[in-house]
């Protein structure tokens, strides 16, 4: 049972959420309160898997609540319930340690998948404590190598590395975790300008060191927003060519041991050191969007990932600006393509555009938009459900395996 406090200042609000939830057989309302603090001192005694707060509240609001939830009960996640047009209250929020944003009014089916999303992922970093604590023993546990995120696309031009971009900071934000972003379009890489970065460190300052010392890659990594650290693409086309797959394999593998999640964003070409990391990621994002030119590159790329016998269960098929209206939709692209669609990220230009013109990603600064919305699910499926640290063990001997394979059958 997913165990839920419910404070709102409202009585008749309670009670309407309370009898709404009351349909779910793996969700129980174990108390509600009148304002945060009173909530506070629910959550103390009650210790609930889930707290589901509104915003404005009196002698303690819904901000204030998170923020010493966050500190005093951890385990306990806060869900923010808020109106259409508070925006910077939602940014605050999710500063304050907020796990979920709702935003008024919503459907049933929208809290009820809200709540057990924010457990799962709970559930899922609980899963990672256990597994880096030490052994019966008292002995550490080995190191576990963080996990691959690889997103590629055989065509430019359908969000890939916006998508990059804003799961990265989703991961950070979603599981706590260290996240590691890179920019491995060596040539017109615009990771940086998504951001908003100085420029004056790049892959390129590892071309000279036979070894890569961990205080040196980072020196040479921007700091990245909700502590996402990104090491950025040369800062000059010309300047790729000195950049080797011996560089990228070295760098790769530094990163999988100081990272729990290494997002990486490609090129379209197939340069071998994007194979390499392709055939060494625990997951491809294989994005396209609903164009015929780009659904018929996506139907190449996954050719691609089969011609290097890459694990099927670790592609994943994302189509960016899913719209309604469009002339295709998930069934055909589907039965075009003969690969299940593992994401639909929506069309939102204003908020896309938005997060461009300003440098900051939109899961931070429009965190209750739809688009936001379906980066933290995508986020949340990439997150390990088994009793695995990540990156360890199962994960790096496979990871071992697919270097051993030719590419291309060479």
């Amino acid at each position: 049972m997913i165990r839920l406090l419910i404070v709102d200042d409202i009585a008749s609000t309670r009670d309407n959420l309370r009898k709404l939830l009351g349909f779910e057989e793996d969700i129980e309302v174990i108390g509600t309160a009148g304002d945060g603090k009173q909530g506070l001192e629910e959550a103390h005694r009650l210790l609930p898997d889930i707290v589901l707060t509104d915003v404005n509240m009196p002698i303690m609001d819904g901000i204030q609540l998170t923020e010493r939830l966050a500190q005093e009960l951890p385990a306990s996640p806060v869900i923010i319930m808020s109106v259409q047009g508070e925006r910077d209250y939602l940014r605050r929020a999710m500063q304050a340690g907020a796990r979920e944003y709702l935003i008024k009014p919503f459907s049933h089916d929208e809290l009820v998948a809200a709540i057990r999303r924010v457990h799962q992922l709970e559930e899922k970093k609980g899963t990672f404590a256990r597994a880096s604590a030490p052994d019966s023993s008292g002995a550490p546990r080995a190191a576990a190598l963080g996990e691959v995120i690889v997103l590629f696309s055989g065509k430019g031009g359908v969000g890939k590395t916006l998508l990059a971009t804003n799961l990265a900071v989703a991961l950070s934000v979603e599981t706590e975790s260290r996240v590691a972003l890179v920019d491995l379009d060596l040539q017109f890489g615009d990771i940086g300008v998504m951001l908003n970065l100085d420029h004056s460190r790049s892959i390129t300052d590892v071309v000279d060191s036979e070894t890569l010392e961990p205080e040196m890659l980072n020196e040479v990594m921007a700091q990245g927003p909700n502590g996402v650290r990104v090491l950025l693409a040369p800062i000059s086309p010309e300047l790729a060519d000195l950049i080797t797959s011996d560089h990228v394999r070295m760098v790769m593998g530094e990163l999988r041991k100081t990272f729990d999640y290494v997002v990486v964003d490609t090129s379209s070409h197939l340069a071998d050191f994007n194979l390499e990391v392709i055939e060494s990621a625990q997951h491809i994002l294989v994005v396209t969007a609903l164009t015929i030119p780009a659904i018929k590159d996506a139907k190449l790329a996954l050719k691609v990932l089969e011609s290097l016998t890459v694990d099927p269960s670790s592609v994943l098929l994302v189509v960016d600006r899913s719209d309604s209206h469009s002339d295709f939709n998930k069934d055909s692209i589907e039965q075009n393509l003969r690969h299940s669609v593992g994401a639909q990220i929506p069309y939102d230009p204003r908020v896309v555009g938005d997060s461009i013109n300003r440098g900051i990603p939109f899961v931070t600064s429009s965190p209750e938009s739809e688009i936001s919305r379906s980066i933290r699910e995508l986020a949340g499926a990439l997150v390990p459900t088994g009793g695995q640290p990540v990156g360890a063990g199962v994960a790096a001997g496979k990871a071992d395996d697919k270097r051993k394979r030719r590419i291309f059958g060479r």
